[in-house]
């Protein structure tokens, strides 16, 4: 070959190489430019199915902390009431096995996990890429497993086999659900005297509050992650 023909072949083969190596680079970086696009994405609507379980998470606790807050109200009253008199007239024992049935009620809270129960099974932590929201995420849902079998548990266990089976009282479960059986009135002398019956007010009202403290707890942890989540959104 000619020397000059031969430079025109290097030069064009050269050229070659450059254009498939453009290329190669050009699809990488498109390649590269999808999979950023589909984290991003994945990354949005955990974000945004996360904000919506919070949000929940949020609105379920006040709504407990309004009805502890009641039943705290109800021990309060009842000791009052109790305290106040010698004997129960019916009127007084229709507004105690109102005020009682009251603080039957189990409140409990367990948090929203469907999504975090998604992030973690398909190990797609990685996809929220703001290590403090991560953090605190995770962090979250760690310390809401701790209350749920801790303090909930042991204060359902107070509940079914102290506090429920203590207050009930045959002239309470007569008014309260309406039984036209004979019944003799209340004697408060006694019941004011009595430890067990004063004992379990006291547990509900401590458990109760306990709980309240806990949960406002909660409420901040939440609304702190639901603050970040709605900047990293306004920022996509």
């Amino acid at each position: 070959m000619e020397q000059n023909k031969t430079g025109r072949y290097f030069k064009y083969a050269i050229g070659e190489i450059i254009l498939v190596v453009i290329g190669i680079l050009i699809a990488l970086q498109i390649n590269n430019w999808n999979e950023n696009r589909k984290i991003n994405y994945q990354e949005f609507v955990y974000l945004q199915d996360l904000k919506n379980d919070v949000t929940f998470d949020i609105k379920t606790l006040n709504a407990r902390v309004t009805d502890n807050n009641e039943i705290v109200r109800n021990i309060d009253a009842i000791l009052t009431l109790i305290s106040s008199k010698k004997m129960f007239t019916e009127q007084d024992e229709v507004l105690l096995a109102d005020m009682t049935l009251k603080l039957f009620g189990e409140s409990y809270f367990i948090p929203e996990k469907g999504t975090i129960n998604q992030i973690q099974s398909s190990s797609s932590g990685s996809f929220i890429k703001n290590k403090t929201l991560r953090d605190l995420i995770f962090r979250y849902y760690s310390n809401a497993e701790r209350i749920e079998k801790n303090m909930e548990q042991s204060i359902q266990i107070y509940q079914h086999q102290i506090i429920t089976p203590t207050l009930i009282h045959p002239a309470i479960a007569k008014k309260s659900m309406n039984i036209d059986a004979e019944v003799p009135l209340l004697d408060m002398s006694l019941l004011i005297k009595n430890n067990d019956y004063l004992n379990a007010l006291a547990l509900k009202s401590v458990g109760t509050q306990n709980q309240n403290i806990q949960y406002l707890k909660i409420i901040g942890k939440a609304e702190k992650i639901l603050s970040i989540i709605n900047t990293e959104l306004s920022n996509d």
